[in-house]
């Protein structure tokens, strides 16, 4: 099936061709060409446009962008005398900003209410909507600002006080240490593996 910019190149130089003019074959040929260029550019811009939602080369270059600006921040707090006495910060500050990236959904550095909600969801623990807004005004601090900031989430997660979403991810899902995952071909099954 053939698109419109194609339709519409024939039908006029189907016309021009029955006059028989040169000098409009010119012109049509430079404004055909104008014209491919055109919808070529608004074709190449809506394949960058899907290319940043579907990921590839610039979703690995806005992450890496996003790792660089929160291994900044970590840098920040491992040098805070307020958190000096916290063991084994650089570890924990590495876990917390693994699982930031993992459900910063809108790749603006901040966890909106979406984020959170998958998040409780990947942890087996759904949540209405009010909920999630009680939960990001207590970490926050306030209920107007529907994001969580890494500063406020290190905050959170390294301070005194227990939040619902702190105690949440510490004992739901950041304590548990993860299976490590097999490289390679899987393993041949035995009998013993058999329930």
């Amino acid at each position: 099936m053939q698109s419109d910019p194609d339709i519409i190149c024939r039908t006029a130089y189907l016309q021009i061709l029955m006059r028989h003019s040169t000098e409009l074959k010119k012109v049509y040929r430079s404004i055909i060409v104008t014209f491919r260029l055109c919808w070529f550019h608004s074709f190449s811009a809506l394949l960058t446009e899907m290319d940043r939602a579907q990921g590839g080369k610039a979703f690995g270059l806005l992450k890496s962008q996003q790792e660089e600006k929160l291994n900044g921040i970590n840098e920040a707090f491992l040098t805070d005398p307020k958190y000096e006495g916290e063991e084994d910060l650089a570890s924990k500050l590495e876990m917390f900003k693994k699982k930031y990236m993992e459900f910063d959904l809108n790749d603006k550095g901040e966890i909106d209410i979406m984020g959170l909600k998958r998040m409780l969801e990947k942890l087996g623990l759904a949540k209405t909507h009010l909920e999630l807004k009680k939960m990001m005004a207590e970490v926050v601090g306030s209920s107007s600002i529907d994001t969580i900031s890494y500063n406020d989430f290190l905050n959170m997660m390294l301070g005194k006080r227990n939040a619902i979403l702190k105690l949440i991810l510490m004992f739901e899902g950041m304590g548990k240490e993860e299976e490590q995952k097999e490289v390679g071909p899987p393993r041949r099954k035995t009998f013993s593996d058999l329930p």
